[in-house]
């Protein structure tokens, strides 16, 4: 496994831990950057793989991990 597969893990294991801490809430680029120990520039490359791989998506501003889905999305149409 390579070392930005690796990243990309341990990413995706922080939001979702995050996440589940928060309500649904994802992290801030800069909180996981933070949490994380590397620059930001680094954590919005290995997002956007995420992204690239369908392992993540961006939604109403916010970062969802698609695998799986934590947290049910919210509905464009409901207006609560």
């Amino acid at each position: 496994m390579s070392t930005g597969v690796r990243r990309r893990d341990q990413i995706a294991s922080y939001i979702e831990h995050y996440a589940a801490e928060h309500g649904g809430n994802s992290p801030s680029l800069q909180e996981i950057a933070d949490a994380l120990q590397i620059g930001k520039t680094t954590v919005v490359e290995h997002v956007q793989k995420l992204i690239d791989e369908g392992r993540a998506m961006r939604r109403d501003g916010k970062l969802w991990l698609t695998q799986p889905l934590l947290f049910p999305l919210p509905d464009h149409h409901d207006k609560a």
